[in-house]
Order: structure tokens, then C-alpha cells, then sequence
């Protein structure tokens, strides 16, 4: 059985995290998957991702964690943050639409999102501390640039479990919505007629670690060029 499935449903495509026995717990074989499908969807403008079973995602698989040395350790870190940042400035929006519950890694997905979408009851938390290990794929930075290094302390030295409610407080969570699969669709439906020229570069800035004025006026050069634009531009001239 996959691990991931892609599904296309009234002009939106879904991502699917496919373990609903393991709460769609995070092992290296899924995120490989994930990265395929992904690249299989580059032409889309918006891919909403989920999880199957009414459960986001409960985080990096424990057991694949327990049997792992200091070596491998390294390594489950290393690709798990190798592919939060490739989602993070994959050149298609991306929307996590959070149900049930986000716990450590599966949190830390949903941050590498450019939106979140989740129910005031959903349950939201790094909750690594409570395990004895702390965040490794790139939670801790995602919520200081979202929210503030004093969100992100409060977020990771607690573990605390948090409902929609609060995340959505915190800037955790973009939209508050009883079914969030449903919302997520909605808005996905509306982001689709976005210019993919413009939310390609648009990511490209905003990927960096420090933002450039120099590439902002190049990409800004760039897409003044292209033939979407300047008919948009011709269009609103007209008027």
C-alpha cells in the first residue's frame, strides 16, 4: 500500500498521508513519497495536503526513532529538514489542512506550508520535550519567523498541546474552520486563479534566509516580461 496518494477532486489537488493505522506518522519512506508526489504536481497552482483517517499527522514515526544510533539519528534529522525546507519553497501554494491532530512532526509539515487551515478543536504541539528530544526539522525556526522567538520558546520548552483555538491566537494557524478539508478546498479553488509566474517568485523571495532587494527587483524585472502580464496590465488599462 502507498504511503501517499495523490487525489484529484473538483479542480483541487490533494496530497494524502496514507498510514491512518499510525496516526500518518512520519518515516523516511513517507517524506521520499511526499517529495515524488510533489514533483509529480508541479503544474498546479495549489495542492492541499492532509491526512487520511480524520488525522493530520501524529509526527516523525517513534520507532524508526528508537532504533536509531547517534549516526543515525543525524541522518533522520537531516532528511527530515532537507524536506520541510524543499516544501517550503516548492513553486506551487501549498495548504495544510490540519484535522484531528499535528503533534511534533507532523506540526512541523503543516509549518512548512504556506497555509494552515484547522479546527478550533484540532490538537497542535511540538511535543518532542515530553519524549526527551526536542524538535529536529525545522519547527523551532518556522514558528520564531511566524510567530516570534517567544512563541517559539513558549511552544517547544512546554510541549504543550494546544487546541485551534490558541494556534490560531499564536499565528500558528492561518484559518479556523470546523471542517478544514472543506475550507482548504475552497480557498484552493480561489488561489487557482493566481498567476503562477508571480507565486513562483513570490516563494523564491520569501525562501531566503535573508531577504534580497537585489533579486526582488530582478524577478520583479523578469515577470513585468511575461506575456500573462503584460495582457493582465493591457486588460486593466483598458478599463
Amino acid at each position: 500500500m502507498s504511503l501517499v496518494r495523490i487525489e484529484k477532486r473538483d479542480g483541487t489537488a490533494y496530497l494524502v498521508l496514507n498510514r491512518p493505522d499510525k496516526k500518518n506518522a512520519l518515516s523516511p519512506e513517507v517524506l521520499r513519497e511526499m517529495k515524488d508526489a510533489l514533483n509529480s504536481l508541479v503544474n498546479e497552482s495549489v495542492v492541499v495536503i492532509r491526512g487520511e483517517g480524520g488525522f493530520f499527522s501524529a509526527g516523525g514515526d517513534l520507532s524508526v526513532m528508537y532504533s536509531a544510533d547517534k549516526d543515525e539519528g543525524e541522518k533522520f534529522s537531516k532528511e527530515g529538514n532537507e524536506f520541510m525546507d524543499f516544501l517550503e519553497n516548492f513553486g506551487v501554494i501549498t495548504i495544510a489542512a490540519v484535522e484531528g491532530g499535528a503533534y511534533g512532526g507532523g506540526l512541523e509539515l503543516a509549518l512548512s506550508c504556506d497555509l494552515r487551515v484547522a479546527s478550533p478543536k484540532t490538537k497542535i504541539g511540538l511535543t518532542e520535550i515530553n519524549l526527551g528530544l526536542f524538535p529536529g526539522w525545522g519547527g523551532l525556526k518556522r514558528i520564531a519567523r511566524i510567530a516570534g522567538y517567544g512563541t517559539a520558546r513558549y511552544v517547544a520548552l512546554t510541549g504543550k498541546v494546544m487546541d485551534g483555538d490558541e494556534a490560531h491566537r499564536l499565528g500558528l494557524i492561518s484559518f479556523l474552520d470546523e471542517d478544514p478539508v472543506k475550507f482548504s478546498e475552497e480557498l484552493a479553488s480561489s488561489l487557482s486563479q493566481k498567476s503562477s509566474e508571480s507565486i513562483r517568485r513570490i516563494k523564491a523571495l520569501l525562501g531566503r534566509s535573508e531577504y534580497s532587494s537585489e533579486m526582488e527587483a530582478s524577478l520583479f524585472g523578469e515577470i513585468l516580461g511575461t506575456p500573462a502580464a503584460r495582457a493582465t496590465l493591457e486588460k486593466f488599462l483598458k478599463k
